[in-house]
């Protein structure tokens, strides 16, 4: 499921600080940058999702026929395909 504009924006300013905490990160500069790098990898990561669920449904439109024939779980069905495409595209669920 893809993260909205808010849930974006209040993850990265969470992560940016528990960095800051952690220790992980020393900033030389204001804090915003940081959460602005973050902010931009998770709205990248959006998108890739985004089309990745759109592979997913226009390979399932090829099969809606024999799909609809075996009365499969749409839904089970099309979570099965996306974890196989986005494996195929190099990407992490």
């Amino acid at each position: 499921m893809a993260l909205r504009k808010r849930e974006i924006e209040l993850l990265a300013d969470k992560i940016a600080v528990n960095l800051i905490r952690s220790g992980n990160v020393k900033l030389n500069k204001d804090i915003s940058i940081l959460k602005a790098v973050i902010k931009a990898v998770l709205e990248e990561d959006v998108q890739k999702e985004k089309e990745i669920d759109l592979k997913t449904k226009k390979l399932l439109e090829q099969f809606s026929n024999e799909i609809e024939k075996e009365g499969a779980d749409s839904s089970k069905l099309f979570l099965m395909a996306k974890k196989k495409v986005a494996k195929q595209e190099g990407f992490l669920l």
